[in-house]
């Protein structure tokens, strides 16, 4: 069932206020650059793999994923990157599944999660991420310069997700390196490159930006060859009956 970012919104507000606080004193910096990994100069796509038993946009994926197995086979191939959803309460996620993931592959692996308060980046880095999904609409314009601050003094990479063009400013302003625009028709997750369509135009040259959503066929890469760094997947992903197949076709189709 599909889910508003105000309504996971909601449901993280009170998530956190039960959270207890955390110790940051053996936080590490990483040492696996996201950033580097999924930018292409837009000269061909990058491709993200998001491991999640369900998300907001496409409801329930897999109850029980060895996601351990699915880290190990996707690692074999040219995979930019690993996404690992770990909100529990829409996406069922945790953060050992992050660290779980983290320590299958040598790919930097990125959280997605409802980042709302600062105390998250150093948690996820705890955890074994290399990148922090932020989204613009969730804080505000100064707290979100201050998340991607705190992930770069970390060596993370803070991609920020963005709806609108003035998102896309409001990111560029924070001293985002990657945007990640969303790409789902609704009300039943189809995929929809109107939104790409419309800001990918925008995105300042010096910026990657990522497509998120339901690409399973090559010929839905097309329309952003030449315009984006790469695409982000989950529900391919976890719903390929075997992944590292699916994986290797997909890439092959993304390098053009």
């Amino acid at each position: 069932m599909y889910l508003s970012l105000s309504d996971w919104m909601a449901r993280k507000k009170e998530a956190l206020g039960r959270a207890a606080r955390l110790d940051v004193r053996n936080v590490t910096p990483s040492t696996r650059d996201f950033t580097h990994a999924v930018s292409t100069r837009r000269s061909s796509l990058s491709v993200v793999a998001e491991l999640a038993r369900a998300t907001p946009e496409e409801g329930h994926l897999a109850p029980m994923p060895d996601y351990q197995a699915i880290a190990a086979a996707l690692d074999d191939t040219d995979l930019a990157a690993f996404a690992v959803a770990t909100d529990k309460e829409v996406c069922q996620g945790s953060l050992p599944d992050l660290t779980l993931v983290s320590r299958a592959t040598t790919s930097p692996v990125a959280q997605r999660d409802l980042v709302m308060v600062r105390e998250q980046l150093y948690q996820a880095r705890l955890a074994g991420a290399d990148a922090v999904l932020l989204h613009a609409a969730a804080v505000i314009p100064a707290d979100l310069k201050a998340f991607v601050e705190i992930a770069a003094s970390l060596h993370m990479a803070a991609p920020v997700e963005v709806r609108t063009e003035e998102e896309v400013q409001v990111a560029a302003a924070a001293g985002a390196r990657v945007l990640v625009i969303p790409a789902f028709g609704h009300p039943h997750a189809a995929l929809s490159l109107e939104l790409a369509n419309a800001l990918l135009p925008r995105v300042p040259r010096a910026l990657a930006p990522l497509v998120r959503g339901p690409f399973y066929r090559p010929e839905e890469l097309e329309p952003l060859r030449g315009k984006a760094d790469g695409v982000w997947i989950c529900e391919p992903v976890m719903r390929a009956g075997d992944a590292g197949a699916f994986m290797r076709e997909f890439l092959a189709a993304a390098a053009g």
